[in-house]
């Protein structure tokens, strides 16, 4: 009987609760999947039955050299194998077994004892004959604990190379909220990019990059914080108005710049003023400072309007002649404003945090 018949009639019989008891899951569903996978069932020196560990049992080890275990098999019956991996680890670790198999026949967890972490991050691979199709459950079977593969080494290297994945995974997907906490923290100027397209298309205006910039970090301190909504208020007017809407007030911007203290209105202001009065200390500020300025969207300082925002002319709209012959993207949240004045200070042959020292919003 081929593997593919042989797991379908085990899954018919699953199904009908036909394996009573462990040795009926090792006699009839065990052996007979070895013998399919090319393991001499009727050798002992290849198939161990209940291989005895100085006082401690294992119900197989397959061997490709006799007498020298490639694979440990632990059976259960039929429902029961949870929590007999750490037994399974014990035995795997004490004799040096690259791998451990745990079943009762109907699920196969497939380990490599060796490998870093906890019991079932080093599981390599879960198998269910019950949720995956029989030809799926062959390949993994063969994968995993073909004889002939076993004896190349190939099913070792696989089943390792499967673990390294598996973990690159896990890691990635564990990272995957801090990733969109950072990014929520410190808004990509993609990202700002994508949302205020998106919210111009819905409504036919374009918002402001410091409130895409606010809303983001905003929402996510709701979010940890679950805060309860306030109801919109009525003004003197009798309009509506909601507690974030008011949230909205830019404040005043205080700074220093080379031992001079300055206020200005907003971010953007702020901004402004301090390129201007660095661009006054030298005639070449500004071409030292558009390739600083650069980002992967944009150039922030350009000759001509249309190269502040390349291939988005609908976006000139938020250009600045900051001087004759240099203009400034003025759409922008204020993470970039800072990066920008970094760049300023670079170029100016200054240093941000000593002789420009400044505070903005949510940076």
């Amino acid at each position: 009987m081929e593997l593919i018949q042989r797991i379908s009639a085990i899954r018919e019989r699953i199904s009908d609760g036909r394996y009573q008891s462990e040795s009926a899951v090792r006699e009839a569903i065990i052996l007979p999947i070895l013998d399919e996978l090319g393991w001499d069932v009727w050798n002992p020196d290849i198939v161990i039955r209940e291989l005895n560990l100085s006082g401690r049992r294992v119900d197989y080890g397959l061997a490709v050299h006799p007498a020298r275990p490639n694979i440990f098999i632990e059976v259960k019956a039929i429902g029961g194998a949870g929590g007999a991996d750490r037994q399974l680890f014990e035995y795997a670790f004490h004799e040096g077994v690259p791998m451990a198999v745990l079943t009762d026949g109907r699920e196969w967890h497939f380990y490599l004892p060796g490998e870093q972490g906890p019991y079932d991050e080093r599981r390599v691979y879960k198998l269910d004959f019950m949720e995956r199709e029989a030809q799926d459950s062959r390949r993994i079977l063969e994968r995993y604990m073909g004889f002939a593969r076993v004896r190349s080494g190939e099913a070792l290297e696989d089943a390792k190379h499967d673990f390294r994945e598996a973990s690159q995974h896990r890691l990635a997907a564990q990272s995957i909220p801090r990733a969109w906490r950072e990014i929520v923290e410190e808004p990509d100027e993609l990202l700002i990019e994508l949302i205020a397209e998106r919210a111009e298309s819905i409504c036919g205006y374009r918002p402001d990059a410091v409130e895409i910039e606010r809303f983001l970090i905003d929402h996510e301190r709701n979010l940890q914080e679950r805060p309860v909504v306030p109801l919109p208020r009525r003004t003197e007017a009798g309009q509506q108005v909601s507690q974030s809407r008011e949230n909205l007030r830019v404040p005043k911007i205080e700074y220093r710049l080379l031992g001079q203290n300055y206020t200005a209105s907003n971010a953007i202001d702020a901004l402004i003023a301090i390129l201007k009065s660095l661009g006054n200390r030298r005639p070449e500020f500004w071409t030292d400072l558009e390739p600083l300025a650069r980002s992967r969207t944009r150039n922030h300082i350009a000759r001509s309007r249309h190269d502040v925002y390349p291939g988005k002319p609908e976006l000139e709209q938020y250009t600045l002649e900051i001087v004759p012959g240099w203009w400034l993207g003025t759409n922008i949240a204020n993470r970039e404003k800072r990066r920008l004045l970094e760049a300023a200070c670079k170029a100016a042959g200054l240093r941000i945090g000593t002789d420009l020292q400044i505070s903005l919003p949510n940076t």
